[in-house]
């Protein structure tokens, strides 16, 4: 299984924990091989070379939809890849320093409508998923607030922290042992629902506080394109029974991630139906043309 990411991180930690459950129902150890490089293209492309028998599958998320969008990728990895299961899926949030006076999403939002521009919120790459969040509040609530880019969550948080910006976007897992520790305060979850986790299950989604934003982010199982029907039922029915068990699913929890089963059909349509989705949002939102702003 290639995963287009370093070892250690949530990603990786989540790819093995399935790994090793499906290689118990496959009968078959499977073998992570960490590619990490050029945002996930590394991995992705190198799996587009791989013949399609089944024996090597990758490991990846939204960023297949997003590199070729943006122009980063000559490739248009969703047509070149057999999705074969979707493993995950999560919510990007918005969070400030615990010190901050906004208590609400909806003190921020007040604060942008009488200070425009001056409110920075922090993201680990302009145009990632975490991005469309509060680009799509932007635009949803009308409000001018600008996206300052960090090389990685740590440098991030640690800004927030230090009062240097003054809101962070990011996944779940990356802020929860600030919020925790009281050091952070989650203001709002770009989620069509609450999360489950105690820690985290306080902070209202973007609906809840009248603003139409539900931004998924997902992560799952994929192959290259041609493999045979048996191979893929074969890989996706393992896949679903890993992530039927209580034992797996609670591994996957305990990282601040929702384990969401979708089988090959689905997750190829729902490829398909995001990438549309998200052409639309990047667009609206501003951040494509600062994606080519940016390689011009």
């Amino acid at each position: 299984m290639i995963v287009p990411f370093a070892p250690g991180g949530s990603s990786d930690l989540l790819a093995r924990i399935v790994a090793q459950s499906a290689s118990e129902h496959l009968g078959q150890t499977i073998v992570i091989e960490n590619k990490a490089g050029a945002n996930t293209m590394t991995g992705f492309n190198e799996l587009l070379s791989a013949r399609p028998d089944g024996y090597t599958i990758g490991f990846g998320g939204s960023t297949a939809i997003f590199q070729p969008l943006y122009g980063h990728s000559r490739y248009e990895y969703i047509d070149e890849f057999q999705a074969l299961a979707q493993v995950n899926e999560t919510y990007p949030m918005l969070a400030v320093n615990a010190e901050s006076a906004w208590q609400t999403i909806d003190d921020l939002v007040a604060y942008a409508r009488d200070n425009p521009g001056a409110v920075k919120y922090g993201v680990t790459g302009i145009g990632n998923t975490a991005h469309l969040g509060p680009a799509s509040l932007a635009l949803e609530a009308g409000i001018d607030i600008r996206p300052v880019s960090f090389d990685g969550g740590a440098p991030l948080i640690a800004a927030l922290l230090g009062g240097h910006i003054d809101a962070g976007a990011g996944s779940p897992v990356d802020y929860k042992t600030q919020i925790e520790a009281g050091r952070l305060r989650g203001l709002v979850m770009f989620s069509n629902e609450r999360n489950t986790d105690p820690v985290l299950a306080d902070i209202p989604t973007a609906r809840e506080a009248g603003y139409d934003v539900d931004i998924v982010l997902w992560q799952g199982v994929f192959g290259p394109k041609g493999m045979p029907s048996d191979v893929i039922e074969t890989l996706s029915s393992a896949f679903e029974i890993t992530l039927a068990d209580a034992e797996v699913q609670e591994k996957i929890r305990a990282l601040g991630i929702e384990p969401v089963y979708l089988n090959a059909e689905d997750y190829g349509a729902k490829w398909l139906a995001d990438r549309e989705r998200m052409r639309n949002l990047v667009t609206e939102t501003g951040i494509l043309e600062m994606i080519q702003a940016q390689t011009r």
